[in-house]
């Protein structure tokens, strides 16, 4: 757990660096939505999905850096504090798994814009093309625009077992420290004319892993479908 601490304060570090000197660079962005979780490894070889839909909720703090100073084009970096749910079924569906992992993340965007969005696309959209052929082109555009993202961090994992058949087992709960890789999409929906309040869908796809007590790898994936608000100082 010190070392969730230590790597929480890193990258809030990092998120927050030259803060004093250009505020505008910097937003507060709040996730949540339902969260799609799927055993695998050693894992997915004893249990099966249970609950299908749990919670997710995240804090992110991001700081955006242009690409050279004649453009708002650049590049974003966010540290991102997150909780996740997860539940599974022993596969003789005798006990119940519930999962809880506090997470710290380091966030990439690499196609950033700091600005209204519609400015940024219209810079980007190719001239003259066909009607039929703009559509998805802007689609795709939109789709990565201020959106596209990698993350990679780690968990505080805390997997329970309980009974689920009435058999009487009794409770048992280990604690792992998980590593996490994902990426995803959070295009943005709306944005106030002051371009200080935002708002954005959520599709994030990721797999938290751990190492068993006796050696192995277990893992389950994490798929997120939810909705943001972000300000921008």
């Amino acid at each position: 757990m010190k070392k969730m601490q230590l790597f929480s304060i890193l990258i809030l570090a990092f998120a927050f660096q030259n803060a004093t000197a250009q505020l505008d660079k910097l937003a507060v962005k709040f996730n949540t939505g339902m969260s799609f979780s799927k055993p695998g490894d050693d894992l997915g070889e004893v249990a099966d999905k249970g609950k299908a839909m749990q919670l997710f909720a995240s804090l992110e703090g991001s700081y955006h850096l242009n690409y050279n100073k004649n453009t708002k084009f650049g590049i974003k970096g966010a540290a991102v504090l997150g909780r996740d749910w997860a539940n599974f079924l022993a596969a003789d569906r005798s006990t119940e798994l519930k999962v809880a992992v506090t997470s710290a993340k380091l966030r990439v965007y690499p196609l950033s814009y700091d600005g209204n969005i519609e400015d940024g696309l219209e810079q980007l959209l190719p001239e003259g093309l066909p009607f039929l052929v703009e559509i998805p082109v802007y689609i795709g555009i939109y789709s990565v625009f201020n959106s596209l993202h990698f993350d990679y961090g780690v968990g505080a994992g805390k997997i329970l077992e309980t009974d689920y058949a009435g058999i009487g087992f009794q409770d048992e709960t280990v604690k792992r420290t998980m590593k996490y890789f994902g990426w995803g999409f959070q295009p943005q929906i709306f944005q106030s004319d002051s371009e200080k309040w935002s708002c954005n869908a959520v599709f994030d796809f990721g797999k938290y892993s751990w190492k068993n007590a006796g050696g192995g790898t277990s893992s389950f994936k994490s798929n997120h479908v939810g909705f943001g608000v972000q300000y921008n100082f």
